[in-house]
């Protein structure tokens, strides 16, 4: 997968703490890996439907053992062509939470804050396994040359605030912001790697896959 990531164009999927939030989450996404898989297994087979070739664990607030073997199962069972597994960039224990999800096909450091924090999860991650690794910020402008230098195989954004300009992004997974599927889509900028974070669903990948990448 390394390569496909450094190079290649694939549709990634969208928001699952949103959609589970719309079956009846409360408290913490990953618990519902163990307490409700089909919920979770459902939202993972809708975003393939639609044209997914990469989905993400469901673990990105960080995972028991437990319910990190488990996201990586219900991943797996979605029938993607790729799982990667999902953390926030500034989690404390994130060479911990890397470790247990050995079993994907990369690492997703999501929605970094900070130049200093995406800098500081990639290196992290790259002690902790040898699996390709990815990183996202949630920030205007991002040093993603950097962000590559330092050893992500792609960097770019993620979720809100929309980057200031998106050139140079190798990933871009904006949140919805109030957008339908239709304006949402034709909205997001050219990027080889695309999908949607909070507020899309399988509605807005359909969308996007339609539109030039």
């Amino acid at each position: 997968m390394r390569e496909v990531l450094r190079s290649g164009s694939l549709l990634l999927d969208a928001a699952m703490g949103t959609s589970l939030l719309s079956r009846g989450l409360t408290g913490r996404a990953p618990a519902w890996n163990l307490s409700h898989p089909d919920a979770v297994l459902a939202v993972h087979a809708a975003h393939v439907a639609a044209g997914a070739e990469v989905v993400l664990t469901n673990t990105f607030v960080g995972a028991s053992p437990e319910e990190a073997a488990a996201a990586i199962r219900l991943a797996r069972a979605s029938g993607a062509r790729y799982v990667g597994g999902s953390l926030w960039a500034g989690a404390s224990d994130l060479e911990t939470q890397v470790a247990q999800l050995a079993g994907t096909d990369s690492i997703w450091l999501e929605a970094a804050v900070s130049a200093q924090q995406a800098l500081a999860a990639v290196r992290t991650a790259l002690r902790a396994t040898r699996l390709p690794v990815v990183i996202t910020c949630a920030m205007l402008t991002a040093p993603l040359e950097e962000l590559r230098a330092a050893g992500a195989v792609a960097a770019g954004y993620v979720c809100s605030p929309w980057p200031s300009d998106a050139r140079g992004a190798d990933v871009l997974k904006p949140a919805a912001d109030g957008l339908g599927p239709e304006e949402w889509a034709q909205k997001v900028p050219p990027a080889r790697l695309r999908g949607g974070c909070c507020g899309t669903d399988e509605r807005y990948l359909a969308a996007l896959r339609a539109t030039p990448r």
